[in-house]
């Protein structure tokens, strides 16, 4: 019995001499912002350009064209899209409201460098697709669109008056490539 009491005084004592020497003893260390970032979105900018030719009321006939222009760009002041990005333009041409369409009417859509992107006679959508590429510097989008109303000795009577009409209406929408 006194061998186990002396065993067990002689394991208590070489268990407090090794965590005192630290031989058997456990050590925590910290370290703090080993490394740090973060994330901020990039600009996206789509808006009206400078360009916008459109006017209201304007009055038409047979074997007359008129052109509007309108523009769409990707910055606005200092501010410019940091993001390359996809357009979806839509022109829609519809009877003014309460009126009925001018029926042989031609209207052409054209892009910056003047290749025809659209036609449609009388009515319906012209949709077409562009892009702006990523760019340090901003950029713009010049459109024309032409509006044509060819001559028909026949029918030219049957569209004039205060009954008819024909709205053209632009939209875009920008997509971040």
């Amino acid at each position: 019995m006194m061998k186990r009491v002396l065993t067990i005084i002689a394991l208590v004592l070489i268990f407090s001499t090794s965590v005192i020497a630290g031989t058997l003893a456990m050590y925590t260390t910290t370290i703090d912002n080993v490394a740090e970032g973060n994330v901020v979105a990039k600009e996206f900018t789509l808006v009206k350009g400078g360009t916008d030719t459109f006017r209201t009321g304007v009055k038409l006939a047979p074997s007359e064209n008129v052109d509007w222009q309108f523009s769409v760009k990707n910055f606005d002041g200092d501010v410019i899209s940091e993001t390359a990005m996809d357009l979806n333009l839509a022109v829609d041409v519809v009877a003014e409201n309460g009126k009925s369409v001018i029926a042989p009417l031609e209207v052409t859509v054209k892009n910056s460098a003047g290749d025809v992107v659209g036609t449609v006679t009388s009515s319906g959508k012209i949709e077409f697709n562009d892009e702006f590429a990523l760019s340090p510097v901003g950029q713009e989008k010049t459109y024309t669109v032409s509006v044509n109303w060819p001559s028909d000795d026949n029918s030219d009577i049957n569209y004039a008056g205060a009954n008819y009409g024909t709205d053209v209406k632009v939209s875009v929408t920008g997509t971040q490539k």
